[in-house]
Protein backbone atom coordinates (compact mmCIF):
# COMPACT_ATOMS: atom_id res chain seq x y z
CA UNK A 1 0.00 0.00 0.00
CA UNK A 2 1.42 3.71 -0.97
CA UNK A 3 1.71 5.73 1.91
CA UNK A 4 1.77 9.20 1.70
CA UNK A 5 5.19 10.21 0.94
CA UNK A 6 5.46 7.81 -1.77
CA UNK A 7 2.80 9.40 -3.17
CA UNK A 8 4.39 12.54 -2.90
CA UNK A 9 7.50 11.26 -3.89
CA UNK A 10 6.29 9.72 -7.44
CA UNK A 11 4.08 12.86 -7.77
CA UNK A 12 7.56 15.09 -7.73
CA UNK A 13 8.88 12.95 -10.12
CA UNK A 14 6.36 12.76 -12.27
CA UNK A 15 6.58 16.84 -12.15
CA UNK A 16 10.29 16.88 -12.53
CA UNK A 17 9.98 14.44 -15.90
CA UNK A 18 7.46 16.55 -17.52
CA UNK A 19 9.44 19.92 -16.84
CA UNK A 20 12.61 18.18 -18.16
CA UNK A 21 10.27 16.93 -21.52
CA UNK A 22 9.32 20.66 -21.85
CA UNK A 23 12.32 22.12 -21.36
CA UNK A 24 14.06 19.69 -24.08
CA UNK A 25 10.93 20.16 -26.41
CA UNK A 26 11.29 23.80 -25.87
CA UNK A 27 14.86 23.84 -27.01
CA UNK A 28 14.27 21.54 -29.91
CA UNK A 29 11.14 24.02 -31.26
CA UNK A 30 13.30 27.23 -30.68
CA UNK A 31 16.53 26.23 -32.37
CA UNK A 32 14.69 24.66 -35.31
CA UNK A 33 12.70 27.99 -35.69
CA UNK A 34 15.91 29.89 -35.25
CA UNK A 35 17.67 27.72 -37.86
CA UNK A 36 14.51 27.61 -40.23
CA UNK A 37 14.74 31.65 -40.04
CA UNK A 38 18.67 31.63 -40.81
CA UNK A 39 17.62 29.62 -43.66
CA UNK A 40 15.17 31.54 -45.13
CA UNK A 41 17.13 34.80 -45.09
CA UNK A 42 20.65 32.94 -46.23
CA UNK A 43 18.00 31.52 -49.28
CA UNK A 44 16.29 34.94 -50.12
CA UNK A 45 19.15 37.19 -49.67
CA UNK A 46 20.98 34.94 -52.24
CA UNK A 47 18.04 35.23 -54.83
CA UNK A 48 17.90 38.76 -54.20
CA UNK A 49 21.42 39.23 -55.07
CA UNK A 50 21.30 36.96 -58.26
CA UNK A 51 18.10 38.96 -59.56
CA UNK A 52 19.71 42.23 -59.05
CA UNK A 53 22.91 41.28 -60.76
CA UNK A 54 21.19 40.34 -63.47
CA UNK A 55 19.11 43.58 -63.90
CA UNK A 56 22.02 46.06 -63.16
CA UNK A 57 24.18 44.13 -65.79
CA UNK A 58 21.29 43.30 -68.86
CA UNK A 59 21.23 47.04 -70.21
CA UNK A 60 18.31 46.78 -72.59
CA UNK A 61 15.90 45.06 -69.99
CA UNK A 62 13.29 47.74 -71.30
CA UNK A 63 13.35 46.42 -74.64
CA UNK A 64 13.22 43.05 -73.55
CA UNK A 65 10.08 43.47 -71.46
CA UNK A 66 8.61 45.14 -74.60
CA UNK A 67 9.00 42.25 -76.61
CA UNK A 68 12.33 42.68 -78.75
CA UNK A 69 15.25 40.36 -78.99
CA UNK A 70 18.01 40.42 -76.43
CA UNK A 71 21.39 42.32 -77.94
CA UNK A 72 24.23 40.08 -78.36
CA UNK A 73 25.68 41.66 -75.09
CA UNK A 74 22.86 40.79 -72.90
CA UNK A 75 22.73 36.99 -74.74
CA UNK A 76 26.47 36.35 -73.62
CA UNK A 77 25.69 38.05 -70.51
CA UNK A 78 22.78 35.35 -69.84
CA UNK A 79 24.41 32.42 -71.25
CA UNK A 80 27.39 33.18 -68.79
CA UNK A 81 25.11 33.79 -66.05
CA UNK A 82 22.72 30.81 -66.40
CA UNK A 83 25.64 28.58 -66.07
CA UNK A 84 27.24 30.04 -62.55
CA UNK A 85 26.26 29.60 -59.38
CA UNK A 86 23.39 28.06 -57.79
CA UNK A 87 21.16 29.70 -60.47
CA UNK A 88 19.25 27.63 -62.68
CA UNK A 89 16.87 29.98 -63.79
CA UNK A 90 16.37 33.34 -64.91
CA UNK A 91 13.17 34.96 -65.85
CA UNK A 92 12.75 38.69 -67.02
CA UNK A 93 8.84 39.99 -66.95
CA UNK A 94 7.47 43.07 -68.35
CA UNK A 95 6.00 45.74 -65.70
CA UNK A 96 2.49 43.94 -66.05
CA UNK A 97 3.70 40.62 -64.98
CA UNK A 98 3.91 38.81 -68.45
CA UNK A 99 7.15 36.69 -69.26
CA UNK A 100 8.96 37.56 -71.87
CA UNK A 101 12.30 35.73 -71.73
CA UNK A 102 13.02 32.59 -69.79
CA UNK A 103 17.51 31.86 -69.37
CA UNK A 104 17.79 28.29 -67.76
CA UNK A 105 20.87 25.98 -67.74
CA UNK A 106 20.15 24.64 -71.08
CA UNK A 107 19.65 27.98 -73.09
CA UNK A 108 17.83 31.47 -73.56
CA UNK A 109 15.00 31.61 -75.03
CA UNK A 110 12.64 34.78 -75.63
CA UNK A 111 8.68 33.88 -75.31
CA UNK A 112 6.00 33.80 -77.66
CA UNK A 113 3.31 33.11 -75.89
CA UNK A 114 3.52 34.88 -72.36
CA UNK A 115 2.56 33.97 -69.11
CA UNK A 116 1.09 36.11 -66.42
CA UNK A 117 2.64 35.57 -62.82
CA UNK A 118 0.93 37.26 -60.04
CA UNK A 119 4.32 37.51 -58.00
CA UNK A 120 6.38 39.39 -60.70
CA UNK A 121 3.02 41.69 -60.85
CA UNK A 122 2.95 42.15 -56.95
CA UNK A 123 6.44 42.93 -57.44
CA UNK A 124 5.89 46.01 -59.67
CA UNK A 125 3.04 47.43 -57.60
CA UNK A 126 5.12 47.53 -54.27
CA UNK A 127 7.95 48.59 -56.11
CA UNK A 128 10.58 46.78 -54.26
CA UNK A 129 11.70 43.01 -54.53
CA UNK A 130 9.37 40.14 -53.66
CA UNK A 131 11.53 36.94 -52.46
CA UNK A 132 10.95 32.79 -50.92
CA UNK A 133 11.81 30.37 -50.04
CA UNK A 134 9.92 26.84 -50.92
CA UNK A 135 10.12 22.82 -51.73
CA UNK A 136 10.79 22.18 -55.26
CA UNK A 137 7.65 19.97 -56.63
CA UNK A 138 7.13 20.70 -60.52
CA UNK A 139 9.73 18.25 -62.71
CA UNK A 140 13.01 20.13 -63.04
CA UNK A 141 12.58 22.26 -59.56
CA UNK A 142 15.85 21.45 -56.91
CA UNK A 143 13.90 19.98 -53.64
CA UNK A 144 14.30 23.71 -51.96
CA UNK A 145 15.32 26.74 -53.90
CA UNK A 146 14.47 30.77 -53.14
CA UNK A 147 13.17 32.72 -55.82
CA UNK A 148 13.35 36.49 -56.04
CA UNK A 149 11.38 39.43 -58.40
CA UNK A 150 13.59 42.36 -58.81
CA UNK A 151 12.11 45.20 -60.35
CA UNK A 152 14.01 46.86 -62.50
CA UNK A 153 13.38 50.83 -62.35
CA UNK A 154 14.61 53.36 -65.30
CA UNK A 155 14.38 57.25 -64.24
CA UNK A 156 13.11 56.02 -61.08
CA UNK A 157 10.11 53.82 -62.60
CA UNK A 158 9.48 49.84 -63.07
CA UNK A 159 9.97 48.90 -66.72
CA UNK A 160 10.59 45.36 -65.96
CA UNK A 161 10.75 42.38 -63.39
CA UNK A 162 14.39 40.63 -62.98
CA UNK A 163 13.26 36.87 -61.39
CA UNK A 164 16.18 34.95 -60.29
CA UNK A 165 15.94 31.21 -58.90
CA UNK A 166 18.53 29.78 -56.63
CA UNK A 167 19.03 26.00 -55.92
CA UNK A 168 20.00 25.85 -52.04
CA UNK A 169 19.37 22.15 -51.56
CA UNK A 170 22.71 21.77 -50.24
CA UNK A 171 23.00 24.40 -47.89
CA UNK A 172 19.73 23.12 -47.07
CA UNK A 173 20.88 19.74 -45.63
CA UNK A 174 24.22 21.92 -44.15
CA UNK A 175 21.91 23.93 -42.10
CA UNK A 176 19.99 21.02 -41.48
CA UNK A 177 23.11 19.18 -39.98
CA UNK A 178 23.93 22.06 -38.06
CA UNK A 179 20.29 22.28 -36.60
CA UNK A 180 20.71 18.60 -35.57
CA UNK A 181 24.26 19.05 -34.02
CA UNK A 182 22.93 22.25 -32.18
CA UNK A 183 19.68 20.87 -30.99
CA UNK A 184 20.64 17.50 -29.90
CA UNK A 185 23.79 19.05 -27.63
CA UNK A 186 22.06 21.68 -26.25
CA UNK A 187 18.93 19.07 -25.22
CA UNK A 188 21.81 16.94 -24.29
CA UNK A 189 23.25 19.97 -21.99
CA UNK A 190 19.63 20.38 -20.59
CA UNK A 191 18.77 17.19 -19.88
CA UNK A 192 22.37 16.80 -18.21
CA UNK A 193 21.82 19.77 -15.92
CA UNK A 194 18.58 18.70 -15.12
CA UNK A 195 18.76 15.24 -15.13
CA UNK A 196 21.83 14.89 -12.67
CA UNK A 197 20.54 16.93 -9.46
CA UNK A 198 16.90 14.67 -10.31
CA UNK A 199 18.45 11.97 -10.03
CA UNK A 200 20.82 12.87 -6.89
CA UNK A 201 17.56 14.13 -5.02
CA UNK A 202 15.85 10.84 -6.33
CA UNK A 203 19.23 8.88 -4.36
CA UNK A 204 19.02 10.58 -1.13
CA UNK A 205 15.58 10.96 -0.95
CA UNK A 206 15.55 6.43 -1.52
CA UNK A 207 18.40 6.32 1.02
CA UNK A 208 16.18 8.83 3.25
CA UNK A 209 13.50 6.76 2.97
CA UNK A 210 15.49 3.56 3.50
CA UNK A 211 17.14 5.11 7.07
CA UNK A 212 13.65 6.14 8.23
CA UNK A 213 12.62 2.72 7.52
CA UNK A 214 15.79 1.16 9.16
CA UNK A 215 15.47 3.54 12.50
CA UNK A 216 11.18 2.51 13.01
CA UNK A 217 12.38 -0.76 12.41
CA UNK A 218 15.10 -0.72 15.35
CA UNK A 219 13.23 1.55 17.54
CA UNK A 220 11.00 -1.36 17.82
CA UNK A 221 13.85 -4.39 17.19
CA UNK A 222 16.52 -6.16 18.28
CA UNK A 223 19.16 -5.19 16.00
CA UNK A 224 21.05 -8.87 16.05
CA UNK A 225 18.29 -11.09 15.79
CA UNK A 226 15.63 -8.91 14.24
CA UNK A 227 12.93 -9.87 17.17
CA UNK A 228 10.90 -7.36 18.55
CA UNK A 229 12.07 -5.57 21.52
CA UNK A 230 11.44 -4.64 25.16
CA UNK A 231 9.58 -1.96 24.10
CA UNK A 232 7.75 -3.64 21.61
CA UNK A 233 6.49 -6.90 23.34
CA UNK A 234 5.11 -4.03 26.52
CA UNK A 235 3.10 -2.91 23.62
CA UNK A 236 2.15 -6.25 22.73
CA UNK A 237 1.09 -7.55 25.81
CA UNK A 238 -0.76 -4.42 26.80
CA UNK A 239 -2.76 -5.03 24.05
CA UNK A 240 -3.52 -8.59 24.16
CA UNK A 241 -4.40 -8.00 28.14
CA UNK A 242 -6.17 -5.30 27.33
CA UNK A 243 -8.85 -7.33 24.84
CA UNK A 244 -8.56 -10.55 26.96
CA UNK A 245 -11.84 -9.81 29.33
CA UNK A 246 -13.94 -9.48 26.46
CA UNK A 247 -12.73 -12.69 25.18
CA UNK A 248 -12.36 -16.87 25.99
CA UNK A 249 -8.92 -17.18 24.87
CA UNK A 250 -5.99 -17.59 26.90
CA UNK A 251 -2.07 -15.78 26.82
CA UNK A 252 0.77 -17.39 28.29
CA UNK A 253 4.01 -16.08 28.06
CA UNK A 254 7.06 -18.36 27.83
CA UNK A 255 10.30 -16.91 29.41
CA UNK A 256 13.43 -18.68 27.67
CA UNK A 257 17.23 -18.03 28.37
CA UNK A 258 20.30 -19.81 27.28
CA UNK A 259 22.19 -22.45 29.56
CA UNK A 260 25.71 -21.41 29.89
CA UNK A 261 26.08 -18.49 27.59
CA UNK A 262 29.16 -17.11 29.41
CA UNK A 263 31.01 -19.84 28.86
CA UNK A 264 29.71 -20.13 25.15
CA UNK A 265 30.35 -16.59 24.46
CA UNK A 266 34.01 -16.83 26.25
CA UNK A 267 35.15 -20.29 24.10
CA UNK A 268 33.68 -19.47 20.19
CA UNK A 269 34.11 -15.58 20.92
CA UNK A 270 31.28 -12.62 20.78
CA UNK A 271 30.86 -13.99 16.69
CA UNK A 272 30.33 -17.48 18.15
CA UNK A 273 27.61 -16.29 21.01
CA UNK A 274 26.01 -13.68 18.24
CA UNK A 275 25.40 -16.36 16.26
CA UNK A 276 24.17 -18.84 18.95
CA UNK A 277 21.51 -16.24 19.67
CA UNK A 278 20.35 -15.57 16.28
CA UNK A 279 19.96 -19.00 15.59
CA UNK A 280 17.64 -19.30 18.56
CA UNK A 281 15.97 -16.36 17.24
CA UNK A 282 15.04 -18.27 14.05
CA UNK A 283 13.95 -21.76 15.29
CA UNK A 284 11.75 -19.46 17.73
CA UNK A 285 10.41 -17.36 15.01
CA UNK A 286 10.14 -20.62 12.96
CA UNK A 287 8.39 -22.42 15.58
CA UNK A 288 5.39 -19.92 16.55
CA UNK A 289 2.61 -19.06 14.32
CA UNK A 290 2.01 -15.16 13.20
CA UNK A 291 -0.47 -14.34 15.60
CA UNK A 292 1.88 -15.27 18.38
CA UNK A 293 5.00 -13.13 19.37
CA UNK A 294 8.73 -13.65 19.72
CA UNK A 295 11.18 -11.11 21.52
CA UNK A 296 14.55 -10.33 22.48
CA UNK A 297 14.58 -8.42 26.20
CA UNK A 298 18.38 -8.36 26.20
CA UNK A 299 21.37 -10.81 26.56
CA UNK A 300 20.26 -14.36 26.48
CA UNK A 301 16.77 -14.06 27.30
CA UNK A 302 13.85 -14.22 25.04
CA UNK A 303 10.02 -13.98 25.55
CA UNK A 304 7.61 -15.67 22.92
CA UNK A 305 3.98 -14.57 23.91
CA UNK A 306 1.65 -17.14 22.77
CA UNK A 307 -1.93 -16.22 22.41
CA UNK A 308 -5.58 -17.54 21.00
CA UNK A 309 -5.54 -21.14 22.76
CA UNK A 310 -8.46 -22.56 25.37
CA UNK A 311 -6.57 -24.88 27.20
CA UNK A 312 -3.35 -24.70 29.45
CA UNK A 313 -2.53 -27.85 28.40
CA UNK A 314 -1.88 -26.20 24.86
CA UNK A 315 0.65 -24.11 26.60
CA UNK A 316 2.29 -26.71 28.22
CA UNK A 317 2.81 -29.02 25.30
CA UNK A 318 4.28 -25.41 23.48
CA UNK A 319 6.71 -24.60 26.34
CA UNK A 320 7.92 -28.26 25.38
CA UNK A 321 8.34 -28.17 22.26
CA UNK A 322 10.20 -24.62 22.79
CA UNK A 323 12.66 -26.71 25.03
CA UNK A 324 12.91 -29.28 22.29
CA UNK A 325 13.70 -27.09 19.37
CA UNK A 326 16.20 -25.37 21.49
CA UNK A 327 17.99 -28.42 22.36
CA UNK A 328 19.34 -29.07 18.61
CA UNK A 329 23.08 -28.32 18.49
CA UNK A 330 24.07 -25.73 15.86
CA UNK A 331 27.21 -25.69 14.45
CA UNK A 332 29.63 -22.63 13.56
CA UNK A 333 32.45 -22.70 12.15
CA UNK A 334 32.42 -26.86 11.81
CA UNK A 335 32.03 -26.58 15.21
CA UNK A 336 29.04 -27.87 17.82
CA UNK A 337 27.45 -25.70 19.87
CA UNK A 338 25.26 -27.22 22.32
CA UNK A 339 22.88 -25.06 24.46
CA UNK A 340 20.16 -26.11 26.27
CA UNK A 341 17.23 -24.15 27.89
CA UNK A 342 15.63 -26.20 30.37
CA UNK A 343 11.90 -25.89 30.98
CA UNK A 344 8.95 -25.83 33.75
CA UNK A 345 5.25 -26.38 34.15
CA UNK A 346 2.83 -23.44 33.94
CA UNK A 347 2.06 -21.43 36.85
CA UNK A 348 -1.08 -22.26 38.79
CA UNK A 349 -1.48 -18.54 39.13
CA UNK A 350 -1.23 -17.63 35.56
CA UNK A 351 -2.36 -13.76 36.14
CA UNK A 352 -0.35 -13.12 38.99
CA UNK A 353 2.78 -15.39 38.34
CA UNK A 354 2.61 -13.53 34.92
CA UNK A 355 4.02 -9.97 35.72
CA UNK A 356 6.66 -11.45 38.09
CA UNK A 357 8.82 -13.11 35.22
CA UNK A 358 9.45 -10.61 32.91
CA UNK A 359 13.31 -9.44 33.15
CA UNK A 360 14.51 -12.14 35.58
CA UNK A 361 12.92 -15.75 34.35
CA UNK A 362 16.24 -17.92 33.42
CA UNK A 363 14.10 -20.87 32.25
CA UNK A 364 11.72 -21.66 29.73
CA UNK A 365 7.86 -20.82 31.58
CA UNK A 366 4.13 -20.86 29.80
CA UNK A 367 2.17 -18.94 32.13
CA UNK A 368 -1.18 -18.83 30.53
CA UNK A 369 -3.25 -15.90 31.87
CA UNK A 370 -7.37 -16.75 32.31
CA UNK A 371 -9.83 -14.29 31.85
CA UNK A 372 -10.83 -13.01 35.43
CA UNK A 373 -12.45 -9.88 34.80
CA UNK A 374 -11.71 -6.40 34.26
CA UNK A 375 -10.44 -5.22 37.28
CA UNK A 376 -8.34 -8.13 38.00
CA UNK A 377 -6.81 -7.99 34.52
CA UNK A 378 -6.09 -3.95 34.61
CA UNK A 379 -4.37 -4.99 37.92
CA UNK A 380 -2.10 -7.32 36.61
CA UNK A 381 -1.32 -6.06 33.33
CA UNK A 382 -0.35 -2.88 35.32
CA UNK A 383 2.04 -4.40 37.76
CA UNK A 384 3.50 -6.31 34.45
CA UNK A 385 4.42 -3.57 32.88
CA UNK A 386 5.86 -1.66 35.94
CA UNK A 387 7.83 -4.64 36.14
CA UNK A 388 9.34 -4.91 33.29
CA UNK A 389 10.42 -1.40 32.46
CA UNK A 390 11.63 -1.68 36.02
CA UNK A 391 13.71 -4.40 34.95
CA UNK A 392 14.18 -2.31 31.62
CA UNK A 393 16.23 0.11 33.51
CA UNK A 394 18.20 -2.06 35.65
CA UNK A 395 19.41 -3.31 32.72
CA UNK A 396 20.94 -0.35 31.25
Amino acid sequence: MATPSTTFFWRYVAALVVVLVLLVGGTWVIVKATTDHLLYQTATRAAQLWAKYLADNVVDLEQIAAGEAPSSASLTFLATARTSGAVFRYTVFNRYGYSMLVADREKVTPIDLSEFNPIAAEAVKRDRAVVDAKEGRAPGEPAYFAQAYVPALVQGRPVAVVAAYVDLTAERESFVWAFLLAALSLCSLTALSFGVPAVAWYRRTREKQHADRRIQFLAHHDVLTGLANRARLIERLEAALAVMPSTSGLVAVHFIDVDHFKQINDGFGHDGGDFLLATVGERLRALTRIEDMVARLGGDEFVVVQTGFAQKSQAEEFAGRLAQVLRAPAYFREQEILATSPSALPSPRPTARAPNGCSRARTSRSMPARRRGATASDSSRQRWTRRCRSGSRSRR
